[in-house]
Order: C-alpha cells, then structure tokens, then sequence
C-alpha cells in the first residue's frame, strides 16, 4: 500500500506513486550524457504549489479541471483547516507562528497528487512566469474529452495561454505521439493558467473523444472527474538543458532523455502561447515509476529568469523519496546546491522523519523524505 501526504504535518505521511507513460514526451529524444548515479531517487511524490488563496486554487482544480480532493478513506471533503505547525514553517523558511492550510488532488491511477499550501499573515511575493520562462511549471493532463473543460474555464474567466484562445491541433506525426491524427482526428491541446500563475496544458486524446463525460456539476455541465482524465505528467522550463542534466541525472540519478539539437514545433508553441521560437526536450522518467517530467528548453524568444522564495506564491516544490535524506542533502550541499529551509540543512518533522527543500538550477525546488515504509 502506498500513502499520502498529511495536510498540516507533511511528515507522517507522503505521496509515493507511479503514472503511466504520460503525453509530456514530444518527439524522438535520445540519451545522452554518462550513466546516472543508482539509488539516488527512489520515488517520486507529490507536486506541491505555493498559492495565495486556497478557495481559488479549489474552484479551478476542483471546479473547473474536475479533480478530486484526496480525503482520508472514503472521508467527504472537508474544509481547509489553517494551523500552526513549526516544523513545517522551518521547511519553508517562515516564522514559526505562521498558520498553515494544505489541499490535495488525486492524479490518475494512484498518481502523483497535487498539493496546495496556503500561508496566512505572510508577506509574500508573486510569480507569475510566462511559460517560456525558466523556472514556469506545467501540468499536463491527458483527457478524454476537452470542450466541456473549455465551457467551465470559459465560465469561470479562467485565462486561455493558447495562441487565439483556443486549442491548437497537433500536426501529423508518428503514431503514439502528441502530432498524431487517428481516426478521431488530430490531438488538441490548450494551456490554461490557475489562479496563481502555474499553468496546466489539457491534451485530448482523439481515441476516447466519444467516451460521455461523467457526472454533472452544478450548472448542469458534465464533469471532468477522474473518468475523463486519463494520464498526467509534469512539464518545466529550464534555463540551460546541460546544467539541468548534471542536476537531475548526474547528482539525483534519474534517466534522461535529452533531444538531440533545438527544433520548431509550431503546435507546441501555439497552445503555449509563445510566437515562433525554437525547443529542445529532457524528459525524465523518475526511479521507481513510469513518471514523466519533461524539461523544455526554449531558444530564440524572450526569456527571462523567476526567483521565487520557496514560500512565495507561486513556488513549486517537488517531493520525491531517498534512502538516506542527510547523506543525500549533505551530497548536494557539498556540489554547491542551496538549501531553502531553515537551518541549511534537514529539518525533523516528528521522530526519525526528516526532510529538506533545495533549489534547482532553474528557480523550482526539490524535497527529498524517507523511502515510505510498506504496510501490509
């Protein structure tokens, strides 16, 4: 059995699960560079986001996008409920009496789960990157069926990134990938932006367009729950493709797929909104899973750099597992990576459980925690 991070502790409990292969690999890469290190990443965890107001990052994730809270057992969603919780504040470097509220959201198929935090009475900074930004992250969500997503984004004013506010068609390509046409047509994408300026790109799968969209929501419209989302992965823009490989391959040892020069890919850069431009594409597949996290470096547009404190709106976080979380942050510590967190080093979230935040060479951050224990 696999578990999920708790809301306020974020120690007794961690989101450890495997995704199929998502849609997040664009084209033909190969590997490159030397063999990653074994044994660094065991597993990957949830995607935590910084946000401002929690009831606004629900009714996107919940009420437009159709994902479902993650609750204890068969638990109804609760409200957030804000808290004081010290260790936590250390991890993401705030004053120790700041409160603290946290919701989470499966992903398919066990998946990597979403997570929210909200910090009261903070001063904090907002960041907004465009996608072709370093540091911009994306989620990207295989559905069956996009337009009744598009109806509620559309009715909830939600913010269209896509070139003309509409979906871009994929061009042609090799079957299996984003370019396919089958015989339900092209692959249609469309990027959107939360409340708080981290982007999901919706990809439909022509195969299951017929399939009905089950539920209703309020206003009558079909949801978009978990029988209408079928894969996810995650997408990041990144600064330098060498630099990132020596972080995520060499030092973490996680595979990595890194295409072979800069191409254009004109459906790419219209459902992100990015005129012209060229893009080259890493994709990791994280130890212990099928999980995807495609790198995109963009060349040829403009670009600039996000430097977002770990607790600022708009600050990403991802949580994946290790043997050994002091062997492993004294490692990075020694090949000259920042820790985040208070105390510049691991913090103890209760009895021999540790963790720490570190940044990445492209403005997100990384929390490594213990391998989970099985449970029968």
């Amino acid at each position: 059995m696999r578990w999920l991070a708790s809301p306020l502790a974020l120690a007794a409990l961690t989101a450890f699960v495997a995704l199929p292969t998502s849609a997040a690999s664009r084209g033909p890469a190969v590997l490159a560079g030397s063999a990653a290190p074994a044994g660094e990443v065991l597993a990957p965890g949830n995607f935590i986001h910084v946000v401002a107001h929690l009831d606004k990052t629900m009714a996107f994730y919940h009420g437009v996008l159709g994902l479902e809270p993650l609750t204890a057992g068969n638990a109804p969603p609760a409200a957030v409920k804000f808290a004081v919780n010290k260790p936590v504040a250390q991890l993401y470097a705030v004053p120790p009496d700041t409160a603290v509220g946290v919701t989470m959201y499966r992903l398919p198929t066990m998946g990597v789960g979403l997570e929210f935090a909200e910090f009261r009475a903070l001063g904090q900074k907002n960041v907004h990157p465009r996608p072709q930004d370093p540091g911009a992250s994306c989620v990207v969500l295989t559905v069956r069926q996009l337009d009744p997503i598009l109806r509620r984004a559309h009715a909830a004013h939600v913010p269209i990134v896509s070139a003309g506010g509409v979906p871009a068609a994929a061009e042609p390509g090799a079957a299996g990938e984003p370019g396919a046409t089958g015989a339900a047509g092209a692959v249609r994408s469309v990027v959107l932006r939360d409340p708080d300026g981290f982007y999901v790109e919706l990809i439909e799968q022509p195969a299951a367009t017929g399939a009905a969209d089950s539920g209703a929501s309020q206003a009558g419209e079909p949801t978009a729950g978990k029988g209408n989302i079928l894969q996810a992965a995650l997408l990041l823009s990144i600064d330098d493709t060498d630099r990132n490989a020596h972080f995520y391959r060499d030092l973490l040892g996680m595979p990595l797929q890194i295409d072979a020069s800069f191409a254009p890919d004109a459906s790419f850069s219209k459902a992100f909104g990015v005129r012209g431009g060229q893009v080259r594409h890493s994709v990791a597949t994280i130890p212990g899973s099928t999980f995807e996290y495609d790198f995109v470096e963009w060349r040829g547009v403009p670009r600039r750099a996000t430097h977002a404190a770990v607790h600022d709106h708009g600050a990403g976080v991802l949580r994946f597992s290790v043997e050994d979380v002091d062997g492993f942050v004294d490692n990075l510590k020694a090949q000259g990576i920042a820790v985040a967190s208070t105390g510049d080093g691991t913090v103890s979230l209760g009895g021999a459980f540790r963790a720490s935040i570190l940044s990445d060479p492209n403005g997100l951050y990384i929390e490594p925690v213990p391998r989970p224990r099985r449970s029968r």
